[in-house]
This record gives structure tokens, sequence and C-alpha cells, in this order.
């Protein structure tokens, strides 16, 4: 009976150490995506000549308050914003009405963007950007399709969705 126990004991000890230490299931096979990522270049700003950080006119205002409309139905997100005080003012309205802060973001820095957005694991985020930096922020979260936002073009909302880890784009907009 005794050596029974001990022949169980030695087999065992060999089993766990021919088995592999690999995990089953690699971290690389997974990624918790957010559930979604809105992206939307600020809204229309001032051009004054010679300022770099212009607010937004009336009109932009205006458009900001329809982005709070048209998703503050959402559960509430993650708001982020380049630093420009444009970017920030056309989502100022949607964080009032999440009740959450906006995140600052330099628009320099796109990985540590991507980054940041797909750390919020099933939730909603929103980035707030600008005409240079939404087509290459697209581009990094694996869009293929070419985007050009033109000087004149406000308004689109980038919507990216993952389906079996592949992320998808849909286009809208909202305002005029």
């Amino acid at each position: 009976m005794r050596s029974n126990k001990i022949l169980s004991i030695i087999a065992l000890f060999l089993a766990i150490g021919c088995s592999s230490n690999e995990p089953e299931i690699n971290i690389e096979d997974f990624r918790c995506y957010p559930n979604t990522i809105y992206l939307i270049r600020h809204a229309e700003k001032q051009k004054i000549k010679g300022n770099k950080n212009p607010e937004l006119t009336r009109q932009g205002f205006a458009r900001a308050n329809v982005l709070a409309d048209s998703l503050g139905y959402l559960m509430e997100g993650i708001i982020y914003s380049s630093e420009f005080a444009r970017s920030q003012q056309t989502v100022v309205p949607l964080s009032e009405k999440w009740n959450t802060d906006i995140r600052i973001h330099r628009a320099s820095d796109p990985d540590g963007q991507i980054d940041k957005a797909l750390s919020h694991c099933g939730k909603i985020v929103i980035i707030a950007g600008h005409s240079n930096t939404l087509p290459e922020l697209i581009n990094l979260f694996g869009i293929t399709d070419e985007i050009t936002i033109e000087d004149e073009q406000y308004g689109d909302l980038y919507m990216i969705r993952w389906q079996n880890s592949l992320p998808i784009l849909t286009i809208t907009h909202v305002g005029d």
C-alpha cells in the first residue's frame, strides 16, 4: 500500500515535470478592447492671424452641444482631448452631461494616445483631436482606409468597434 502511494507521487511529479510551462492561453491571443472609440475633430474655430490656440466660434459651440446631445445617451465614458482650447471646448458639453473630467493628452503623442485609449477595456472612449492628428490615430487603431480631413471639414464622427479582434470603422456626421 505504501509503495502504491510512493509510485503515485512519483508519477504525479513526472507528469508535472514533463508538462509544458507555457500557458494554454497566450496574452497575445486575446485583447479586451474598448466598447467603442469615437474620434472627432474639434468644432469650428476662430481664425485669428497669429493665434495658434483659438477658441471655437458660435457655430463651433453649437456643434459641441449637438455632439453632447448625440452621444449623451450613451453610458458614461472616458473623454480625451488635445491640449488645445478648441478641442477641449468641443467636448466640454459632453463632459458636463456625463459629469466626467476631460483627460488631456498631447496631440504630438499619437502612440501614447492609442495606448491610453486601448487600456479602457469595455468602455466608451471619446477623443477630440485635429484634422492632422485624427487620420493617424485612426490608422494606428488598425483601420487601413485612407482618411483625409479637409481644413473646412467639421462634424464627422469616426466610430471604431472591434469584431473578432478586427477594427471596424463607421463614419457619421453631427451638426449642420
